[in-house]
């Protein structure tokens, strides 16, 4: 274990953020962040309020050690394995809900369709609810409760690992940030569209299905890229999540209710 790794490792065990062990030892998040990745190194003051900080001595910070993760780290330990297993099920699950938002939207394809077959058009719109809810549903089922102790404990990381899904948290959102906001402007142009015909400025027409298609379109890629976004959040930035008041309230909730 190097230096950064025990910069990090400590730091996740006294519950500190990056900024506030700054704010402890004089400096930026920044630089406490290119410690933690060896990409720069303490001056000796600054190894020194580290020590006491940490409550550790100076020798124990700068020699390194080849040893297995340590069994006191206050925290839940995500291996690999779970890790990919975790954001390729809530993936999953993203799909098949935003599935059934989308479905919801396209039944006003029907309606735009059939307008004079009643019959027809009412079945339409019946088999894309029906779809729909079928679709979220079996999102339901596909949440793993194995992975729920993600989302309410502190989490503990390999940490080449956590460099490397850090890595690919960040080529993902870059990705999935042009799609949501591409999604974002079908969804509210339809809206629109939908809101300027109710009040009859322009009348329905059958290109209204186009509107329709496109707001299920727009829906299904804001619900998964907002779904697949925040599993990677979840893991990546953790610390964020447990610093969070609610947060807070219930670990504090489970420690009272573990001593009795």
């Amino acid at each position: 274990m190097n230096l950064g790794e025990k910069i990090y490792k400590l730091r996740k065990e006294k519950g500190l953020s990056q900024e506030a062990l700054a704010e402890l030892v004089g400096t930026t998040r920044q630089a406490i962040s290119k410690w933690e990745n060896n990409q720069g190194y303490p001056e000796t003051e600054k190894l020194l309020l580290l020590s006491n900080v940490f409550e550790v001595s100076i020798d124990f910070l700068l020699k390194d050690e080849k040893t297995e993760k340590d069994t006191d780290e206050k925290g839940y330990y995500v291996s690999r394995e779970m890790a990919v297993g975790y954001i390729a099920n809530e993936k999953k699950t993203s799909q098949y809900f935003g599935a059934g938002c989308a479905l919801f939207a396209l039944a006003g394809v029907p309606y735009i369709v059939f307008q004079e077959a009643v019959a027809w058009k009412v079945l339409g719109m019946a088999v894309c609810v029906l779809a729909g809810m079928i679709a979220i549903v079996v999102s339901m089922f596909c949440s793993k409760d194995e992975y729920s102790i993600l989302k309410k404990e502190s989490l503990l990381f390999d940490y080449d690992f956590l460099k490397g899904l850090t890595a690919e948290y960040n080529s993902t959102k870059r990705k999935y940030r042009l799609v949501a906001t591409i999604c974002t402007v079908l969804f509210i142009a339809g809206l629109l569209a939908l809101a300027v015909t109710d009040r009859g400025m322009i009348p329905w027409t059958e290109y209204h299905s186009l509107v329709f298609l496109g707001l299920s379109v727009g829906v299904f890629g804001v619900v998964y890229c907002a779904g697949v976004t925040e599993a990677y959040e979840i893991l990546v930035h953790n610390e964020s999540n447990t610093n969070r008041l609610w947060f807070r309230i219930k670990r504090k909730a489970k420690s009272k209710i573990d001593k009795w």
